[in-house]
């Protein structure tokens, strides 16, 4: 009997986005696979605009936006009840490669195996690393993308276990799901994926990258300060880190001595904004203020 895969993408106010991403996913080499959409409150018509064009699909739609980790929670507590053998979670802004999902499903022969990741390449390009896999210190909370912006000249053609799969692409095993839970909520984005990965491999699972599989993610180099990104990157490695069992009091020192150092070199080149981001992400962490960022009025 073959393994039932669904494919689960979150989408909010990205309707052009998300129809290319499930067009292509409709593309895959695979006649066992169902689409699940969660539409995570948008605005701009997307829910309609998938019905009319892809009305086999299964769209789920929440009334308000539950962010990265709440808006997969809610498609994966269906994929499990409609009994799927594994998820692939894909971002709304990812383009997926016909044959990338039989080479990561045909990765789970090996039952060692609970989480794989593709190349991620960036959109429009062939040889432009987004991520080759993650890694992340649990001294530190320092998490990485591999390969980050590189020319691809075969350096990441090695399949190998990594820390965890970067959230935008990633083929999970749904028992494992059942056995570890779901995201936590209270990251809302920025390291989720990080600690549901960490969480797997504690269960005596491994996370594995294959280059093989090719996925292109509709991103720009070196924007990594766009939005509030700084406050969920502050507060949520401290959170990452508390997952761990650090203790509080290494916790302490690691937020004076690299993050708010950090928001304090911003302040001087000018970028405050920036920098308050990064204090009210340590802030809010010790005032156990998790999920969305609250605007300030």
């Amino acid at each position: 009997m073959r393994s039932r895969i669904a494919a689960l993408v979150v989408t909010w106010n990205r309707q052009n986005d998300v129809l290319e991403c499930v067009q292509s996913l409709l593309q895959v080499d695979s006649d066992v696979l169902q689409v699940y959409v969660v539409d995570n409150a948008s605005e701009d018509g997307t829910s309609e605009a998938l019905k009319n064009a892809f009305p086999s699909i299964h769209l789920l739609r929440s009334e308000k936006n539950l962010g990265f980790g709440g808006g997969n929670n809610l498609g994966l507590t269906r994929i499990l009840n409609d009994g799927a053998d594994a998820v692939f979670l894909v971002n709304d802004d990812v383009v997926v490669a016909p044959d990338a999902l039989g080479i990561m499903v045909s990765a789970f022969d090996n039952q060692s195996i609970g989480v794989v990741g593709p190349k991620i390449l960036v959109y429009g390009t062939d040889d432009l690393i987004w991520a080759a896999g993650g890694k992340v210190d649990d001294n530190t909370g320092i998490a990485i993308q591999r390969h980050y912006a590189e020319r691809d000249y075969g350096q990441a053609d090695q399949p190998m276990d990594v820390d965890y799969a970067v959230g935008c692409a990633m083929l999970v095993r749904t028992g494992i799901i059942r056995k570890v839970g779901k995201f936590d909520i209270r990251y809302y984005m920025y390291y989720e994926e990080a600690e549901w990965c960490r969480r797997i491999r504690r269960s005596g699972y491994r996370v594995v990258y294959l280059p093989d599989a090719c996925v292109w993610h509709k991103v720009s180099i070196g924007d990594k300060l766009r939005n509030n990104a700084p406050y969920y990157f502050s507060r949520n490695r401290l959170l990452y880190l508390k997952s761990c069992g650090l203790s509080e009091i290494k916790i302490a020192c690691l937020a004076v001595s690299d993050i708010l150092q950090s928001a304090l070199a911003h302040a001087v080149k000018g970028r405050t904004h920036e920098s308050h981001l990064m204090i009210r992400g340590v802030l809010d962490y010790y005032k156990g203020d998790f999920g969305r960022l609250r605007i300030m009025t």
